[in-house]
């Protein structure tokens, strides 16, 4: 049976709530539309100062599907483990942390951090990032964050990779592995992590809007690199969501 939606995907919005809902409503997303769902591709915290509202946003969703970042697999970490790494200051994790707690004390000789954490937040966003998916699959589409693992160019083989085979791809920038040429035979890959304006670098006539969304043979990147250019893009499109 046909199970077609109309499906409205972000990637990448960092932090950034007000932007996110101002470009849902442009696009004319509707929470209560049964017909809708809205994808990220991940990246949800960091580098934004509205991260509590970006998390009780997705929170509340009901029509949605959740793909992980990288920026959730280093947050899930330091939740995790209370180690904070050097990417944690860089990519904005440490942002992520003066949102969601009212305090928190970093040992200077190990780089340990102690949470003051008496609303049970450390489990709250480790239940969201541990309930976000590795990848998603339509009839005519598969989402990722970064890109497909090893062996991704079939549904059976995404299906067998692992947890950490994912976390790798994750990290994989679709400027780096995208030639010109389809990444998948059946389907067209949507992505993020990596900024529609670098497309700029591999040759590609842009325009005047670099961080559009950009379209390749097969792909379709998303990222707006919102952190900089205060933007994110919604991509509509309709598919089927039973397709076996």
């Amino acid at each position: 049976m046909s199970d077609k939606k109309t499906l409205f995907v972000v990637s990448d919005v960092h932090g950034h709530y007000t932007l996110l809902k101002d470009a849902l409503e442009k696009s004319g997303f509707d929470s209560k539309n049964d017909s809708h769902i809205l994808i990220c591709c991940g990246d949800y915290f960091d580098r934004g100062d509205e991260n509590v509202e970006v998390f009780n946003f997705f929170k509340e969703i009901k029509n949605k599907v959740l793909i992980r970042g990288n920026h959730e697999d280093s947050l899930l970490k330091v939740l995790q483990t209370g180690k904070m790494e050097d990417h944690n200051y860089i990519n904005g994790t440490i942002r992520t942390i003066e949102d969601f707690f009212d305090g928190y004390y970093i040992n200077p000789l190990n780089d340990r951090i102690d949470f003051f954490d008496t609303t049970g937040t450390v489990k709250k966003l480790s239940d969201f990032i541990m309930g976000t998916l590795n990848y998603f699959e339509t009839k005519n589409y598969v989402f990722v964050h970064g890109w497909l693992v090893d062996r991704g160019d079939t549904t059976e083989g995404r299906k067998n990779a692992t947890d950490e085979q994912w976390e790798k791809a994750r990290w994989e920038r679709w400027t780096d592995r995208y030639f010109d040429e389809r990444p998948l035979d059946d389907k067209t890959l949507i992505c993020g992590h990596m900024p529609t304006f670098f497309a700029k670098q591999l040759g590609y006539d842009c325009g005047e809007d670099f961080s559009g969304i950009f379209y390749g043979n097969g792909l379709i990147a998303i990222d707006a690199g919102t952190y900089n250019t205060q933007k994110v893009n919604v991509l509509v499109i309709e598919d089927e969501l039973n397709f076996n």
